[in-house]
């Protein structure tokens, strides 16, 4: 077989919740020309449903979270063993068929030819029938990210995004609810990045677990979290730094 990147080691990191009635379609759209080193990585989230048993039908690596703990520490369990396995390319992708997996290879090309370390999927190039309170949530955090990063994010709550090995070796992730932004805040500002058109497709069955409410609550939390608190942080160090206190003593000895 002629394969796109022969050699390269690529994880497909798909977070599972109850998804039976897709995770086999999802699995079965996967491209089979991307690598021959690509590996699946399931990551059933504590499911009630069938979903373990419906991936284990494709050659894929299953990891199982004995309770449901979140879309965002399914997503990190599965970065984790991506960053312990030394891939060189981690792809985050839905399992409810709203990611398609033909963009797979359009997501690797930036990080192989380019030096881009994250690559996401914007749907906004395209028409994209969404909610009209999700897309409002949508833009606030768009003009959000501008604000405060001066970087701009057409589709910032777009969980499809590939990563390099350099991103997956140097930032830990923490949180297990809202791990997508939380990526955005120590990517974004330090990183080379770059959005990717993209198409998504309506769901099949089932609906999504996300809560706007919660959600806007949360990134405003890991807004403190991640940009207050390290800026306070980076002043208080400065501040307290011998050469700083130095400085001050020796001004004031000459005034």
């Amino acid at each position: 077989m002629n394969y796109l990147f022969p050699s390269l080691k690529i994880g497909i990191v798909i977070p599972a919740y109850n998804e039976g009635l897709n995770i086999g379609e999802t699995l079965a759209q996967v491209p089979k020309k991307i690598s021959d080193k690509l590996e699946i990585i399931v990551v059933d989230d504590g499911s009630s449903d069938n979903t373990s048993e419906e991936a284990n039908k494709f050659d894929i690596t299953l990891i199982k979270h004995p309770k449901n703990r979140g879309n965002g520490a399914a997503t990190k369990t599965g970065l984790e063993y991506c960053r312990e396995n030394e891939f060189e390319i981690a792809i985050i992708l839905d399992a409810d068929g709203q990611h398609d997996p033909k963009y797979i290879s359009d997501f690797i090309k930036p990080i192989m030819e380019d030096s881009i370390d994250f690559v996401i999927g914007n749907r906004f190039r395209h028409h994209y029938d969404m909610d009209v309170n999700r897309k409002l949530c949508s833009k606030l955090m768009t003009a959000f990210y501008f604000l405060f990063l001066r970087k701009k994010i057409a589709d910032p709550t777009n969980g499809y995004r590939a990563l390099s090995s350099k991103l997956l070796q140097e930032i830990e992730f923490e949180s297990e609810y809202s791990l997508t932004q939380e990526m955005l805040f120590k990517v974004v500002p330090h990183y080379k990045y770059k959005e990717l058109p993209i198409q998504v497709n309506p769901r099949d069955h089932g609906e999504s677990f996300i809560k706007i409410k919660n959600y806007l609550l949360k990134i405003v939390l890991l807004f403190i979290k991640f940009y207050i608190f390290p800026k306070i942080k980076g002043i208080t160090h400065k501040i307290l730094s011998e050469e700083f206190r130095n400085r001050v003593k020796t001004y004031y000895l000459k005034t």
